[in-house]
């Protein structure tokens, strides 16, 4: 595998700094459940986390929950430590996937003597090139599990391109912004059925 096995997928969300417009995340939820009564979450358990995404560390796991507990209290649900009296679960992970960027550009327009369009001077276009750039894009999906049937009831994603980042505290930024991203959707609005 690349360079991201290597790091652990410490830089899987480096994919928004830098970017001159931010990805958009996506989002969908049960509508029939009344997000209205969440007032308390947790996370599942960590060891089923390690098993969902092996290749994340413990430290990208941390500056994610992290940052789910910032988003969570701003919106005034608290953290619940004993997930059986949570409302619901919070479950996370991230995938990433090998890409390919083509794009073909004209080499250059050319004056010509005697072109194709008759006598006289004129305009000719040269060859073309064909530029091929491999990517990864990662994408951080995040669950909400009511605690009462144990299904999700709440999904939001967001992919991009992965670039890397030298600094801890780009990494740090990359994830709060990643998590600040998904979690501006949730809870789904009550009159966006």
């Amino acid at each position: 595998m690349n360079k991201l096995t290597t790091w652990g997928l410490v830089a899987v969300f480096t994919l928004l700094v830098g970017c001159s417009s931010l990805p958009q995340a996506d989002s969908d939820w049960d509508e029939n459940f009344d997000f209205s009564k969440v007032k308390t979450y947790s996370f599942i358990d960590r060891a089923k986390l390690r098993d969902m995404t092996p290749l994340t560390s413990d430290i990208t796991r941390n500056r994610i929950e992290n940052a789910v507990e910032r988003n969570m209290a701003a919106k005034g649900i608290a953290y619940e430590k004993d997930a059986t009296k949570a409302d619901i679960l919070v479950s996370y992970h991230v995938t990433t996937k090998d890409k390919q960027d083509i794009r073909t550009y004209n080499a250059g327009v050319k004056h010509c003597w005697n072109c194709r369009w008759g006598i006289g001077m004129g305009m000719g276009v040269s060859t073309r090139e064909v530029r091929v750039m491999d990517y990864v894009e990662g994408t951080l999906i995040m669950d909400m599990i009511d605690t009462q049937s144990q299904e999700s009831v709440w999904r939001g994603m967001l992919s991009a391109r992965i670039s890397d980042l030298k600094t801890q505290r780009e990494r740090i930024e990359s994830i709060n912004l990643a998590v600040n991203t998904i979690l501006a959707q949730f809870p789904p609005a009550a009159d966006a059925k």
